[in-house]
């Protein structure tokens, strides 16, 4: 039984450290096991992650459902690439890369991301803090890309255009569902 712990906490250190590696451009999706259990849990972990960040700026049931709209549809954008490009094979593990590195990504950005709306609610500037959360973004937006550019085998412009496109048109479809209130 203690062997048993032991061994499945040293498992999920390497993971932390195989999407650790993933958002450090160390490593690219192939290096990702092919696990369905795993696949599972980075998904679940993905939407948690979401469901938190957007939980501190809209209902708990909101966040909910914008957090599964976007897990989905992160899926779907990875299934029409593998299909369109003809590599159906790198699916599971291109999926497992996203959800894994954007969970750690959220995870990671959620303390600065309240801070700054900390900020904001009290009519403050957000100065360094929105600068972090600007960089975390645009790091974020970078782990995408690459993770995209290894799955495709597609150079990493054509990779940031295709990110860039995946996230404008998530963002246009949530605010389609769930339009930004202006004061």
């Amino acid at each position: 039984m203690v062997q048993h712990t032991w061994s499945m906490a040293n498992d999920y250190k390497m993971l932390l450290r195989l999407f650790l590696d993933l958002c450090l451009i160390k490593k690219g999706p192939q290096d990702v096991p092919d696990n369905t259990m795993l696949m599972k849990i980075v998904f679940f972990t993905y939407f948690m992650s979401g469901t938190v960040l957007l939980s501190g700026n809209i209902p708990i049931i909101d966040a909910v459902i914008q957090a599964l709209i976007d897990t989905v549809l992160i899926g779907l954008f990875m299934y029409v690439l593998v299909s369109f490009f003809s590599v159906p094979n790198r699916f599971n593990q291109s999926l497992i890369a996203i959800y894994g590195s954007g969970a750690l990504i959220t995870v990671f950005s959620t303390p600065f991301i309240f801070w700054v709306q900390t900020l904001s609610n009290n009519e403050q500037p957000t100065g360094a803090a929105g600068l972090v959360v600007f960089l975390i973004v645009c790091w974020s937006f970078v782990v995408m890309a690459n993770i995209i550019r290894e799955t495709i085998r597609k150079n990493l412009s054509t990779c940031l255009l295709l990110t860039f496109c995946y996230l404008y048109l998530s963002y246009q479809l949530i605010n389609m569902l769930y339009p930004i209130e202006t004061a």
